[in-house]
């Protein structure tokens, strides 16, 4: 009997993982489209049409399930045939990932305060990605059997490694600018950790997909596992990007907090601060300094004179007490 493990045993399980990921996305887009009121219409359709792609994607590997797993039960040489849904599915996968790739190139231009050497970088792999996906799906219509993909070997490895690297560019370019964007100041920089994390997640989650399906197809060209790992791609792709706008908001409840600064030893007679505990005058501290530890700032509340000698329209008026507050800033706040 023969052995189908390689073969259907790898879409079986690439489809039903892959329908699994649809699942999530759906709830993620409703979660995007219910929380998420901030957002242009334009980019809101751009989202809807998105998870449309991903929903006739899905559409597509039902009809590859059907087609081996029913249609063809009796037929075990039918495995070998690529129907028309596999096809399709290079070039829907290719214009998904070109347009979630498109977006995050938007947002390295933007960080990067108009870097257009990275951010053309990153458009050209992302192109190449998108044209050999569309040539593969055009040339592979006319092969009858998984084995002549032979022929189209280079454009397949092609595909894989400039999607590959195009993730891993979008992945260090994102935290590189992240990173340098720290202010020193723990909170913001908490959150920049944050955005890190969901960057790093995004690229290496679809450049591991990505890579182990181009490697399976370099070991084992003559079977299907590679399939199952090219069925995930776009859905992978997808689910992370929702995941990091659906992070948004919790983000912007985090840097709304507000924060407590109390003054309690603010020396104004020589117009200077001056540190509580060890009495230090205290220089201006640089963006993205950090201090080692917390330093109080105390106000003198003793009735201020001046130095130089008073005038007669001012010498009947008594000095002005000043005493000490509590202020309570959030961010936005003017000072």
């Amino acid at each position: 009997m023969a052995e189908f493990d390689n073969t259907l045993g790898a879409l079986l399980v690439g489809g039903l993982v892959a329908m699994a990921l649809w699942g999530i996305t759906c709830v993620q887009g409703y979660t995007f489209f219910t929380t998420n009121q901030r957002d242009r219409a334009a980019f809101k359709v751009l989202i809807a049409f998105l998870i449309a792609l991903d929903t006739f994607d899905s559409v597509l590997n039902g009809h590859i399930l059907y087609f081996y797993l029913v249609k063809n039960y009796l037929n075990p040489l039918a495995v070998y045939a690529p129907t028309w849904s596999v096809i399709l599915h290079v070039a829907i996968t290719s214009i998904s990932d070109f347009i979630i790739r498109s977006m995050f190139a938007r947002r390295v231009y933007r960080l990067s305060n108009g870097n257009k050497a990275i951010t053309l970088w990153i458009a050209a792999v992302s192109t190449t990605d998108l044209v050999c996906g569309i040539v593969i799906t055009a040339k592979a219509f006319g092969i009858s059997s998984y084995l002549q993909l032979d022929t189209l070997s280079s454009l397949l490895y092609l595909n894989f490694a400039a999607g590959t690297t195009s993730d891993i560019s979008v992945a260090l370019a994102l935290c590189y600018y992240l990173y340098t964007s720290r202010t020193g100041f723990q909170r913001t920089d908490s959150l920049i950790t944050i955005l890190m994390a969901y960057t790093v997640n995004t690229g290496l989650v679809v450049a591991v997909d990505a890579a182990l399906g181009i490697l399976t197809y370099a070991a084992m060209p003559h079977n299907l596992i590679f399939l199952g790992f090219y069925l995930l791609l776009s859905k992978l792709y997808l689910n992370s990007y929702l995941a990091s706008l659906n992070a948004r908001q919790g983000l912007r409840e985090m840097s709304n907090q507000p924060v407590s600064i109390q003054f309690t030893n603010f020396a104004q007679s020589s117009g200077r601060f001056t540190n509580a505990s060890e009495g230090e005058e205290s220089r201006p501290t640089e963006l993205g300094e950090k201090r080692s530890h917390p330093t109080a700032l105390s106000l003198e509340t003793g009735n201020l004179q001046k130095r130089s000698q008073p005038d007669s329209s001012s010498s009947s008026n008594p000095p002005t007490p000043i005493t000490a507050t509590t202020a309570t800033l959030t961010p936005g706040s003017a000072v």
